[in-house]
């Protein structure tokens, strides 16, 4: 990435953060045919770079969310997923990383690259952290969205590796974890459905009593520091519920002054 490059990322994102009507109608499709014209890693890294550093939290969060859209269900950026989904290289490691620290400006995104880079053991911890965060409408309508994601063909490898119980239980746990967030609706039936399918690890025993191989396993990336990752969620989610609770004291002021 030169410096002109970088510089043109920076001044799109400011484009997006003063017109906010474009990010809404355009930005997926700028993005996407940028992608399509440039390196698609080298436009991920640097706009998780800049977010990394952007002091409008509300933005960073929609824009977070836009650019983990893309991600996840564009089929310009297929060989960028199946990159991050295995995590062999040094590469895909350090960008997982650049994205993991972006994405938490939205704890939903956060989950689903989890789910996309198989760190499932992450993404339990990670849920287990949802406790502790402010649950509002708009959050339960993302969870909501993220089990819909699961049912699509990008995560057909998660599916599958539903099947391997012995060595996917945070797998698994997951899955229940955002079962517990979800109020009773369509979205908590669909998983609940899905999670009904979870074979009973006895029935997968063969004839001769060993348990079959599936190759689902994958070892756990190497050189990745989780705990720290997890404290950094932890402070941007601060920030976010400092911010908020300042636009609500804000609002609340604004009222008053109306009433008077």
């Amino acid at each position: 990435m030169n410096s002109y490059f970088y510089k043109f990322m920076i001044n799109l994102l400011k484009r997006f953060s003063s017109e906010r009507k474009l990010l809404e109608t355009r930005g997926a499709f700028i993005i996407r045919q940028l992608c399509l014209l440039l390196n698609a890693e080298n436009i991920f890294h640097s706009m998780a770079d800049i977010l990394l550093r952007e002091e409008d939290l509300k933005f960073a969060s929609t824009m977070v969310h836009t650019l983990n859209t893309i991600l996840l269900t564009s089929s310009e950026l297929f060989q960028l997923r199946n990159q991050l989904k295995d995590l062999k290289t040094p590469e895909s490691r350090n960008l997982f990383c650049c994205l993991y620290r972006s994405w938490c400006h939205n704890p939903v995104t956060t989950v689903s690259l989890c789910f996309l880079t198989q760190n499932y053991k992450h993404a339990y911890d990670l849920i287990q952290k949802f406790g502790d965060l402010e649950v509002t409408v708009d959050f339960l309508t993302e969870v909501d969205k993220l089990v819909q994601l699961i049912e699509c063909p990008i995560f057909t490898y998660l599916r599958l590796q539903l099947l391997d119980v012995k060595n996917n239980p945070y797998l698994i746990k997951a899955l229940y974890g955002l079962l517990m967030l979800l109020p009773q609706s369509s979205a908590f039936q669909l998983l609940s459905h899905r999670l009904q399918c979870v074979p009973n690890p006895e029935l997968m025993q063969t004839a001769d009593g060993t348990k079959p191989s599936t190759g689902f396993r994958r070892p756990a990336a190497s050189n990745i520091d989780y705990t720290e990752l997890l404290q950094h969620f932890e402070k941007v989610q601060n920030k976010h519920l400092e911010a908020r609770h300042q636009r609500a004291g804000r609002a609340e002021q604004l009222d008053r002054r109306v009433v008077l």
